[in-house]
């Protein structure tokens, strides 16, 4: 595969992470949160809180370094493999994670289970992706 299209492949990753992120802050999942977090002490739910944003800013961050470093992640220097194992630890470790959270009673309607097999599917094509990047010869 030329670099060129590795190039074109991990912007359009890093796209994806941005498209991602807003999918997320519109999805119902899980439903009442605002009212289950009310119900918490306030130190666990700043926790909740907390976690939601390092993950958000996380994507954030992998998108931005896909955006404008494409190049270097694809010419794998020590640390541009560095770059795209953590990448793919992250969102590999996203797709153990999610079916653990036991969200399939929350998926309501065909859109939200078609969208939650969709981020299933991209956690396991990013972890997979940004894994070749990490280990491929070059």
């Amino acid at each position: 595969m030329s670099d060129e299209l590795l190039i074109l492949g991990v912007r359009l990753a890093g796209g994806f992470h941005f498209v991602t992120l807003v999918l997320a802050c519109f999805t119902p999942i899980p439903p009442d949160w605002e009212k289950n977090l009310a119900a918490l002490p306030p130190m666990h739910r700043r926790f909740a809180l907390a976690q939601n944003f390092s993950i958000g800013a996380t994507i954030v961050v992998l998108g931005l370094l896909s955006l404008l470093f494409a190049p270097t992640l694809v010419a794998g220097t020590p640390l541009a493999r560095a770059v795209c194992g953590a990448t793919a630890l992250f969102w590999g470790g996203r797709a153990l994670i999610l079916p653990w959270l036991g969200v399939r009673a929350t998926l309501t309607n065909p859109w939200l289970r078609a969208g939650y097999r969709l981020l299933i599917a991209e956690c396991v094509i990013y972890a997979a992706a940004y894994g070749w990047l990490a280990v491929r010869p070059v």
